[in-house]
């Protein structure tokens, strides 16, 4: 008996590889039609957050993209905030800070930091010290500026000083003056002056007014510590023509690390706020070794630090 040919078999694959194919090629035109629509599709715009990180304050900044009459984004001018740490350094986005370091004299122990930190600091020296000399000579090997750390009269001291060392509104005018003369010849390199306590003396305009004078005679400027409710250096001062800062804030009335950091802190806001802000610090370890910490900090957010001398010349 012959055998029947197997033909229904064979045509069922065919039928099924004719479907199978079609719906390929469906599928790669669908493919092509679905990426044209994308590319043809509005860019839309984004903004970024930047968040800024300050031993100051903790701000945030909004840098937006614009949209364009085509809808393109536009990248924008570079921010005055600066990104979380570490960044690269950007001198003077923070303002300009100048630091004062006040009562030198009495050690040379604190002498290393003005090696160890680089950056520009005043070093405001007292007369008459055992160590006076020796730390002007220290300031000006560290390329550090010095000042006179002049002693004036405060109108409660429980110290002890010699008979002259402290300018009193009691004096006549010729001892005022030999008194600085006596007190500049021991530091030929100083270039401007700041008070030692001074509270009854920098509210006393006739007193003020002899000092003023025979500093600007010298070519040195005045920082008035702010130790007095009702100072009248300010005014004296511009009615004289002589350089003239003040104080803004205290680095260590309280001598500890929790309340320099603090200091420092409110330092930089008002820098920033403002474009540039003054301190006094003092001749102690620990001041000096959180300076040493919190500097390089604040000039990676953009703070520069600068001596007194040019600030006071560029504010």
């Amino acid at each position: 008996m012959a055998k029947r040919k197997k033909t229904g078999s064979s045509k069922s694959d065919t039928k099924v590889a004719t479907i199978v194919l079609g719906l390929f090629a469906a599928a790669i035109i669908l493919f092509f039609i679905s990426t044209k629509a994308k590319e043809s599709s509005p860019v839309k715009t984004r903004a970024i957050h930047v968040t800024h990180v300050s031993t100051a304050t903790s701000e945030e900044a909004v840098e937006t993209y614009t949209p364009t009459e085509n809808n393109l984004p536009v990248r924008p001018q570079p921010s005055l905030s600066v990104g979380p740490l570490p960044i690269e350094k950007v001198p003077g986005i923070g303002g300009k800070i100048a630091i004062i370091i006040d009562d030198w004299g009495q050690s040379t122990a604190n002498c290393k930091y003005l090696r160890e930190i680089p950056e520009a600091l005043a070093v405001s020296i007292l007369p008459g010290l055992r160590h006076t000399r020796d730390v002007a000579a220290c300031a000006k090997l560290n390329h550090k500026l010095t000042m006179l750390h002049l002693p004036l009269e405060a109108y409660h001291n429980n110290d002890l000083y010699p008979s002259d060392y402290i300018i009193k509104t009691s004096m006549k005018p010729s001892l005022v003056s030999k008194i600085i003369d006596d007190d500049l010849e021991q530091l030929p390199s100083v270039e401007g002056v700041n008070n030692h306590m001074g509270s009854k003396a920098t509210e006393d305009s006739s007193l003020m007014r002899i000092i003023l004078k025979k500093l600007k005679s010298r070519g040195l400027f005045f920082v008035d510590s702010m130790t007095a409710h009702h100072t009248v250096c300010a005014w004296l001062a511009d009615e004289m023509g002589v350089t003239f800062g003040k104080r803004d804030v205290f680095l260590d009335n309280v001598n500890t690390r929790e309340a320099i950091t603090k200091q420092i802190m409110a330092l930089a806001q008002k820098a920033r706020r403002r474009g540039y802000a003054v301190a006094i610090g003092h001749d102690r370890h620990l001041t000096m070794q959180v300076l040493k910490e919190e500097i390089p900090l604040l000039e990676a957010q953009g703070f520069e630090f600068v001596s007194i001398k040019t600030l006071l010349k560029n504010k």
